[in-house]
């Protein structure tokens, strides 16, 4: 019997290798799943509508000195480093504890100078 072709070894060698890795897909806990999709919630959603507010609120500001779209492109432009910031530091903390204290906390803050602008 020969043995088997390079191109049939690599077709095994590859199918092997999404065996294996759907097995460890599928065996996440559902836990594991909901913790995920709170992280995701918590960065994306929460961190869009802090970074609405932020924008907002620096348009008020900026706007006492500055022209009306000089305003608004510095206010976004400010608003949008700190939506890369809030879903990076999303990320990077591993307690969804903290992470959901210090996500509070940031959107407390923003939303005071938000109201203290308006």
């Amino acid at each position: 019997m020969n043995p088997p072709s390079l191109k049939h070894q690599a077709w095994f060698f590859c199918s092997s290798i999404a065996i294996h890795f759907m097995s460890k897909a599928q065996s996440l806990s559902l836990t594991y799943r909901i913790q995920v999709l709170y992280r995701f919630v918590i960065a994306f959603i929460l961190g869009f509508i802090c970074t609405a507010l932020l924008s907002l609120a620096l348009t008020h500001l900026f706007h006492l000195s500055l022209a009306k779209a000089e305003a608004i492109f510095l206010a976004a432009f400010i608003s949008l480093i700190f939506y890369v910031f809030f879903v990076i530091i999303s990320f990077c903390i591993q307690s969804l504890i903290k992470l959901t204290f210090v996500s509070i906390a940031s959107c407390a803050v923003v939303l005071l100078l938000f109201l203290g602008m308006g």
